[in-house]
């Protein structure tokens, strides 16, 4: 989710956070003025403070309470269990996307204003352990009641995150309160300050830390490293795996940008012969669509590789059933052509496949052309009148950096054995090993990295499990 789609959420959520605490705030006040008062001849008096606490601790409670409970979506594998302590982490470190991080710290800043409202309201939370256990007790209640009604699963790295949001929150509230000391002449307490800013220099050293490390890595991360350990039963293979240790190339892949990747998407709607509508234009982090009048384009800035859709297929050549006419009889030459007057590069060499219901491909498997290797797939759907309706565009282009030391077969079989390698299921896994071989994927840094592509049966279905090749 970009920062607008955020900023427009918390908008959202803000407006009828402060909706529902002014209907409450309308109902306590017919019952204190009208049944209280009148009524009841009541004689005690509302603090004028604690009512304008009430209702900003009110509307936050309420903003986070939505936040948290609505919009949420499952996580594959952990649904109703409880995703264990700093994976979110783990995989923010594996994919270094903004996205994850970003989501990382909103969960922390979050907590913050809890933090720092509690103790203005309670005057038993100006002790920091009070503010502490408060917040460890909202933020627990809140993953737990998102495990039982199935809204969502219960992350310790939410507690994590939260709890540690609190902390931050509460040391701003002990600065405030000094200041507020100082001004009457009270210049004590400055210790009590600094250790309540702990929290909040531990968690910029934290990140500093692992940002830190990350650009003084060589290369990036990949996504394909495991998180937590698959539940491996057993391994066997057929298969003389080497002991010693291998050497591959590392590539740099050509990527893209905004600026580049608006130029492509223009000149290829044009080859279409479509427009770019710059208003439609949705940017991401990793990510940009731009729209035309009968299609749009999706950029991947980290490799350059893209997908197309016409829409206007789906339209003009539909069925009375609702579907649309695929072509099944579109040969290797006539896919070639129908690309290229499209615009799209094929390297000489790529493989053609008729996979069915009219979705065809060109595979290239490392073709290397004037010291630049090109690999990856682009497949079609092709459709009667000699239209594409959707093309995914996934050959990589990248050049040669240089030769990197790598792990060894067997060493990469002995990783899964002990199931160090992604799974998202806990069931117990019965591993027979068909074959391996070498492929590669981009990491987060733009190299294209070497990985063992172990093909296998896995509990009785075929599959494969990526192990990357790079020494640690």
């Amino acid at each position: 989710m970009r920062v607008i789609d955020l900023i427009s959420k918390a908008k959202e959520y803000l407006v009828a956070g402060i909706v529902i605490v002014a209907i409450l705030a309308i109902i306590i006040a017919v019952g204190y003025f009208i049944v209280y008062k009148k009524i009841l001849n009541g004689k005690k008096q509302i603090n004028k403070n604690s009512v304008i606490w009430l209702i900003i601790f009110g509307v936050y409670l309420a903003v986070v309470l939505m936040a948290t409970m609505l919009d949420r979506i499952s996580t594959m594998g952990f649904r109703k269990n409880i995703i264990p302590l700093f994976y979110s982490y783990k995989s923010a470190w594996n994919n270094f996307s903004a996205i994850e991080w970003r989501n990382i710290i909103l969960n922390i800043c979050m907590f913050i204003p809890f933090g720092l409202l509690l103790p203005f309201g309670i005057k038993k939370a100006k002790y920091w352990w009070v503010t502490y256990v408060c917040g460890l007790i909202f933020t627990v209640l809140i993953e737990s009641v998102q495990l039982i009604t199935g809204r969502g699963v219960f992350e310790c790295d939410d507690v994590f995150n939260n709890l540690l949001g609190a902390m931050i929150g509460y040391g701003f509230y002990v600065l405030i309160a000094y200041i507020y000391a100082c001004n009457k002449g009270n210049k004590s307490g400055i210790k009590k300050v600094i250790f309540s800013f702990v929290p909040l220099f531990g968690t910029i050293i934290m990140f500093g830390t692992i940002f830190g490390i990350y650009n003084s890595q060589e290369f990036g991360n990949l996504n394909l490293n495991y998180i937590t350990k698959a539940n491996v039963k057993n391994v066997s293979t057929n298969e003389k795996l080497s002991n010693e240790k291998a050497t591959y190339p590392v590539y740099m892949v050509e990527g893209t940008n905004k600026e580049k990747s608006k130029q492509f998407a223009k000149e290829f709607l044009k080859n279409v012969g479509d427009k770019l509508d710059d208003s439609l234009t949705d940017l991401y982090d990793e990510t940009a669509i731009y729209h035309g009048e009968i299609g749009n384009v999706s950029v991947e800035y980290i490799d350059g590789t893209y997908t197309y859709t016409d829409f206007s297929i789906y339209f003009d050549d539909e069925e009375e059933d609702g579907t649309t006419k695929t072509d099944s009889q579109v040969t290797e030459d006539k896919l070639r052509e129908m690309l290229k007057d499209y615009g799209v590069y094929i390297p000489a060499g790529c493989t053609f496949e008729n996979k069915g219901d009219g979705i065809y491909s060109l595979s290239a498997d490392k073709i290397i052309e004037d010291e630049i290797m090109y690999n990856g797939t682009i497949e079609a759907t092709c459709y009667q009148g000699d239209k594409i309706g959707d093309i995914n565009y996934n050959i990589v282009k990248c050049k040669k950096l240089k030769d990197v030391k790598c792990i060894s077969l067997r060493d990469a079989y002995d990783m899964i054995k002990e199931g160090k390698f992604n799974y998202y299921s806990n069931e117990e896994l019965d591993v027979k090993v068909k074959n391996v071989g070498v492929d590669y994927f981009t990491d987060t840094k733009g190299y294209y990295q070497p990985v063992y592509v172990f093909n296998v049966d896995m509990n009785g279905e075929e599959t494969q499990i990526d192990i990357p090749a790079l020494k640690k």
